[in-house]
């Protein structure tokens, strides 16, 4: 009992403890958290008033552009209502002014004090408008610098203890109130542009200005707001009315400073863009509610303490009394799960833990049975093998879990569908099988392929997000039937892969032809591997041209297949089909050693500055000795890792932009040059080329060619230089072929170019000639 005596003691005094400590703890934070808050919702229904002022102001600035710009009743209308709208959110602001104490909120009362003159000028400017004393650009100033001090009123931080999140959302607050704010000038110069009697340019340019200034705002706002708020400003972009202010946006770039689109008038402008403001307005709303949640949250922290530490105490005095209990119930739960656990493990062998359907050995089992009954009582049996289209990029855009649930809810959809007399079940990641026997719908087996591709028709809501999700379907029907099911999925692949490869085709029904393209792959395959065996690669070299100096830096090692029979084979048509079996490895290594080998010649020739570039399949990137590879042809050519280029696609690197980036980096330290190939038809995206480690970007052909002919062209060529320049990279173009392209793209800083202009790729001992007039320079 004198053992027990200080136990009992602890017992009682760590919980009195705790109560007293806590009670000290909540009295002496409670003032100070008092006047925190109080601070905090002041100048948070300033902040309200401040932004309904804002959005009126945005209004009654833009329908004012468009009445200067040519005077209509429609505008006069939409004028008068803006400008009532603005007098009744003024009113509750001055009242909301009138009720808070300067001294309260600080910094915002400097704010509030050199917005009440601007507000009170306003009038005046109405006045100058009506009177029609102002040209369209000239009603914008005033609005602007009273919406821009609004917009630091609305955005003001509190100081004092804040919700963890808040900083997070304030930071992302005001680039999205500034967006909003270049969206209603949009808005305004856009009505002044399309309503003006006659062209001002001025106005045209500032329109111009503006578009950019957007779209440096919105990358700002999505750096920095978390991920609910800038899903939700990509989501409003794919709705209907952005794309139609989108389309108004192209009309009007597209006839330029010249003349306004004569399909579309001011006031169809005027509702399209209130349409994306107002939509801007609700994110802000969003947020701003967002923020003030956590403000009520940090408020409820204190009194949450209280509770907590109150449910502590309790918690211990239940745990000291219960304990015994507990002891005994671990047991009997403990037999109850070893039980559960049994019938578990049973259940998940055959089934797919995530979609609840069997999986590929049940499945497999079950097929089997179905086509043993069917074929013995001639029942028709149709096996239908469904794969989902791009769900690996859709893993890699929105992560594992919410692929996941988009299985989920689409396993979910097809059982719907088909109904429980159908076998459904998860063969692969993204494959589903289906077993059709003994069914009327059968009939039509082309009208129920079409009944599950239907049910991908409504995208997959997870969250805030909508997921837009298709499919293709390999189709078999029996009879005639096979001896085994493993025959029928094969047939079912065959089909799959024909309708996958098939542009245009959701669907495609096994007959024998397609073992015959099958067949014809394999001799393919097998052709490769006698071309490797027997030396029918042969390397060809195109020169890249230094722009400035028409001088020779480098030649691109360009691999040709002569084949005995089907003569040249081209490259578009071998090279996908090495990857897929995987030969390109072997012959990647071929191409290496062999581009090193002739660089070693040119360079002992007396071309000591002269670098071969290989182009590197995605195949060869992702394998992990690609490092050694590399470096044992470099070393059986006795050639520096500097005289060799790596050429990548953008595709290929984003397939794992982390093993890529990765991979990257150890080329890099090892010495070899790097370039990203065909640049502008993929991603182009500044934040994937600031992960990789590369020293040149190569302007893909299709541009280049188009040059001359399209601005859209010119201005994606002009795009990748900027970029280029602004990463420090060299640029090259390909497929320059007339001497116009050449400058065009030399005034604009392009460092190399490579195409028919110069030569056509050849072999190397025709390389020499051109070497030899001299446009490189000799040792």
């Amino acid at each position: 009992m004198e053992r027990l005596g200080p136990r009992i003691t602890l017992a009682v005094a760590i919980p009195v403890a705790a109560f007293v400590l806590m009670a000290v703890l909540a009295l002496g934070g409670r003032q100070g958290d008092a006047r925190h808050m109080e601070h905090a919702l002041a100048t948070a229904s300033l902040a309200w008033e401040a932004k309904v002022l804002i959005h009126a102001l945005q209004v009654e600035r833009g329908s004012s552009a468009g009445y200067l710009s040519g005077p209509d009743q429609e505008f006069l209308t939409i004028l008068k209502a803006a400008r009532d709208e603005t007098d009744q959110a003024l009113e509750r602001f001055r009242d909301q002014v009138s009720r808070v104490d300067p001294e309260q909120v600080g910094a915002v009362a400097q704010l509030v004090r050199r917005l009440c003159p601007e507000l009170d000028a306003l009038e005046n400017h109405r006045r100058q408008v009506d009177h029609q004393r102002l040209e369209p650009l000239e009603v914008l100033p005033p609005y602007s610098s009273v919406i821009r001090r609004l917009i630091l009123v609305a955005s003001h931080a509190p100081e004092g203890r804040v919700h963890a999140q808040t900083p997070a959302l304030l930071h992302a607050y005001r680039p999205l109130l500034l967006l909003k704010e270049h969206a209603g000038l949009e808005r305004a110069l856009g009505s002044a542009w399309l309503n003006a009697a006659r062209r001002d340019r001025n106005v045209f340019y500032r329109y111009s200005s503006n578009l950019a200034i957007q779209d440096q705002q919105r990358s700002h706002f999505l750096a920095l707001a978390p991920l609910e708020h800038g899903n939700a400003l990509l989501e409003l972009e794919s709705r209907a009315d952005h794309q139609a202010l989108m389309a108004a946006r192209a009309a009007i770039i597209e006839n330029g400073d010249a003349s306004q689109p004569q399909h579309l008038d001011a006031v169809e402008w005027f509702r399209i863009t209130t349409a994306r403001v107002d939509a801007l307005r609700e994110m802000e709303i969003r947020l701003s509610e967002h923020i003030m949640e956590n403000a009520r949250a940090e408020k409820e922290r204190s009194r949450e303490r209280l509770a907590l530490w109150t449910f502590f105490i309790l918690l211990l005095t239940v745990l000291t009394m219960g304990l015994s209990l507990l002891v005994a119930r671990d047991l009997v739960q403990r037999y109850r799960q070893h039980q559960e656990a049994t019938e578990r493990i049973a259940y998940m062998a055959r089934h797919d833990a995530l979609t609840r359907l069997p999986n590929r050995g049940c499945f497999h089992e079950r097929l089997e049975d179905r086509l043993a009954e069917a074929r013995t009582n001639q029942w028709p049996l149709c096996l239908y093998l469904m794969d989902l289209e791009g769900f690996a990029e859709l893993n890699r855009i929105w992560g594992d879990a919410v692929a996941d649930q988009v299985l989920t809810m689409f396993a979910r959809r097809l059982v719907e569908k088909v109904g429980a007399d159908v076998l459904a079940a998860r063969v692969y990641g993204d494959q589903f099988g289906l077993v059709v026997c003994k069914d009327s719908r059968l009939s039509d087996i082309t009208l129920l392929a079409r009944d599950l591709l239907s049910t991908l028709d409504e995208p997959f809501q997870v969250g805030e997000r909508r997921i837009e999700v298709a499919a293709h379907l390999g189709v078999v029907l029996c009879p005639p039937y096979p001896d085994h099911a493993s025959q029928l999925l094969v047939h079912a692949g065959l089909a799959l892969e024909h309708a996958k490869a098939t542009l245009g085709q959701r669907m495609c029904v096994f007959e024998p032809g397609l073992l015959d393209r099958h067949t014809e792959a394999l001799e393919l395959d097998h052709d490769l591997e006698q071309a490797l065996a027997q030396g029918q690669f042969e390397l060809h070299y195109q020169p890249k041209v230094a722009l400035e100096s028409g001088r020779i830096v480098s030649f691109e090692a360009l691999l040709r297949w002569r084949h005995p029979r089907r003569g040249w084979v081209p490259p578009g048509q071998f090279i996908p089909r090495a990857e897929a079996n995987g030969s390109i490895i072997a012959i990647g290594d071929l191409v290496l050693r062999e581009a090193c080998l002739q660089a070693r010649r040119w360079r002992d020739a007396g071309w000591r500055d002269l670098t071969v570039a290989v182009n590197l399949s995605t195949v060869q990137l992702y394998q992990a000795d690609v490092i050694a590879r590399v470096q044992w042809a470099l070393s059986q050519a006795g050639l520096p890792a500097q005289a060799l280029e790596l050429e990548l696609t953008e595709s290929g690197l984003m397939e794992d932009m982390d093993a890529a980036a990765e991979t990257l980096g150890r080329l890099r330290r090892l010495g070899v040059r790097l370039s990203v190939d065909d640049f502008g038809t993929g991603y182009s995206s500044l934040a994937y080329l600031r992960r990789f480690p590369v020293h040149a970007l190569k302007l893909d052909a299709r541009f280049v060619k188009d040059l001359e002919s399209s601005d859209e062209a010119e201005m994606i060529a002009s795009a990748v230089l900027a970029l280029a320049e602004s990463l420090s990279l060299d640029c090259v173009a390909e497929g320059v072929e007339t001497q116009a392209q050449a400058d065009w793209l030399r005034t604009r800083g392009c460092g190399q170019a490579q195409g028919y202009l110069y030569a056509r790729p050849m072999p190397a001992n025709q390389c020499q000639p051109l070497l030899a007039r001299g446009y490189v320079t000799r040792s």
